[in-house]
């Protein structure tokens, strides 16, 4: 059965003229009618029977209308719904972040950008770095953001989105709390460290090894931001934390900041996608709103 047809005798069922048909679709009244004919001869059914200048509908016209009406409120939702995900306000945005910028960035931005798209749905889950990148190039998500920066893979492009600083952080009452000491010394003390493969965790044992000095121990292994800040806040080591982290716990004086001699560094906060693929409107709208247009070197 040949859709289009239905749609054309849709409209001369609703407009009841062939010649109002034809206007409305932007055909010639001989299309309209050669369409109505076949579909009536592939039913083998009459659909219309002549009433004055106007055309009445048939016992069969009128059911094959019902049908057609049902079929023209689909094409209508259908392309109402293709035109709202091509134009980014529809579809689902698909994100994995790091513990960083998925709790203490990227909440305010979804929430503005749910305000100008409320018919998005939105996916955000938080890993590590190297699982958020895995699971951006095997298509579990349109877009990463990574604390820490984390690592150039192949396939993927970045986008710098902020940089905010590192700190090492103790508990008020740590005997270095509020104090500048050698960065030897601080590595000496306990530390709460982040699993393998986090941002975190890297650039700790990087910047042990770029001033040749030993990693800290251990005393607890935590898997989250708010773990470790817990921990440190109870005394049970220092922490090398981001400042979007820790800044508010340091302002109300639950934790204390501790200055490492000659060691300042930034956190940078990466935007990731797949290299020479275009984002889905949606993923595209949002990376318009946070992000710079300028991608990091490979």
């Amino acid at each position: 059965m040949n859709l289009y047809g239905l749609i054309v005798f849709h409209h001369v069922a609703v407009s009841g003229s062939v010649t109002k048909a034809a206007d409305i679709l932007k055909i010639s009244q001989p299309a309209v009618t050669a369409h109505v004919r076949n579909m009536a001869n592939e039913l083998g059914l009459t659909l219309l029977a002549p009433k004055g200048r106007g055309i009445l509908l048939t016992e069969a016209g009128e059911r094959l209308a019902a049908h057609a009406a049902k079929l023209f409120a689909l094409q209508t939702e259908i392309s109402r719904d293709i035109a709202q995900f091509r134009d980014g306000e529809a579809g689902e945005l698909r994100m994995v972040a790091t513990s960083l910028p998925a709790n203490f960035l990227l909440p305010e931005q979804l929430v503005s950008f749910r305000v100008s798209h409320p018919a998005v749905k939105v996916s955000m889950r938080t890993m590590n770095a190297s699982d958020a990148l895995d699971a951006l190039l095997h298509y579990e998500a349109d877009v990463a953001v990574i604390g820490g920066g984390g690592e150039m893979r192949a396939g993927l492009a970045r986008t710098l989105l902020m940089e905010d600083e590192l700190w090492f952080v103790a508990s008020a009452a740590h005997r270095f709390a509020e104090q500048q000491v050698p960065l030897a010394t601080l590595m000496q003390e306990p530390f709460i460290m982040r699993e393998p493969g986090s941002a975190a965790r890297e650039r700790l044992l990087s910047l042990c090894s770029v001033h040749g000095v030993n990693a800290p121990e251990a005393a607890m292994q935590v898997s989250g931001v708010h773990e470790s800040l817990h921990a440190v806040a109870a005394g049970l080591g220092v922490a090398f934390v981001s400042a979007l982290e820790a800044g508010r716990a340091v302002s109300r004086g639950e934790l204390a900041r501790v200055w490492a001699e000659e060691v300042e560094l930034r956190n940078p906060i990466v935007l990731y996608t797949r290299k020479g693929e275009a984002l889905p409107p949606v993923a595209q709208h949002f990376v318009d709103a946070i992000a710079p247009k300028a991608e990091l070197p490979a």
